[in-house]
């Protein structure tokens, strides 16, 4: 088994093939191809900070809610009423902070990254009943915020079978880092 997980990569070489409809798997896809180019071709070192604080919140309130299931199962219904009360609202107060974060901290953000002592964060939406995709980029370099967003149709990098063109997504991922990062060739 750890060696079937230590083996595994995504292989570069294979078309990412998606269903042209499924407006979720062409996000997911062109998310994906965004950060593997920015990953190897610029050697963004990739972090999980936002992440790994969702992580935390959720094992917060698994936590809560464990202790009331122990609990319930130690000391049986009628007596263990009010821990049950207080671990259930703590549960969904804690829920209640996950979407807050998600909504207002993450964003959509898909990608987290560092280079050369600077940051970058990208985060993608595809509306509702709408075919374009809106890339928002943004890295601080220095204590100088860059802030870059474009919106383009998803058409623009599938073509009629569903696959996504690679040359097409690496070439906008140059527009993006240039944009992103001008300042700090300037």
């Amino acid at each position: 088994m750890v060696n079937i997980v230590r083996n595994w990569s995504v292989s570069s070489d294979k078309p990412v093939i998606v269903e042209n409809y499924d407006k979720v798997a062409v996000k997911n896809g062109l998310d994906d191809m965004l950060r593997s180019h920015f990953t190897s071709k610029y050697q963004v070192k990739e972090t999980f900070v936002t992440r790994d604080t969702r992580l935390v919140i959720c094992f917060i309130a698994c936590l809560f809610s464990g202790f009331a299931c122990l609990w319930d199962y130690l000391h049986p219904f009628p007596e263990s009423r009010m821990v049950l009360a207080v671990c259930s609202l703590s549960y969904f107060t804690i829920t209640g902070l996950l979407y807050v974060w998600e909504w207002f901290v993450e964003k959509g953000t898909f990608f987290e990254g560092e280079i050369n002592g600077g940051k970058l964060k990208l985060s993608s939406c595809i509306p509702r009943y709408c075919g374009d995709y809106t890339l928002m980029g943004e890295s601080t370099v220095g204590g100088d915020k860059v802030e870059y967003k474009f919106t383009k149709c998803i058409s623009t990098w599938i073509d009629v079978n569903g696959t996504i063109i690679p040359e097409l997504v690496e070439k906008e991922t140059d527009r993006i880092y240039s944009e992103l990062f001008k300042a700090k060739a300037q």
